[in-house]
């Protein structure tokens, strides 16, 4: 089971059997950005104002 945490705070934000489903999750939260003319929807889906591991649990 692999988990991506914060590195501060190491606050559990997503929990996945693999580590590849761990890195997946980052790529397609964290890459979007919201602008301003925005007609497709693609925002932000997490807000987190830290760096993040993949730690192995």
């Amino acid at each position: 089971m692999y988990v991506v945490a914060g590195l501060n705070t190491l606050t559990e934000y997503y929990r996945a059997k693999y580590q590849s489903e761990c890195i997946r999750w980052i790529n397609e939260n964290m890459s979007k950005h919201k602008k301003a003319c925005n007609t497709r929807g693609d925002e932000i889906k997490v807000d987190i104002p830290e760096p993040l591991i993949i730690k192995h649990i």
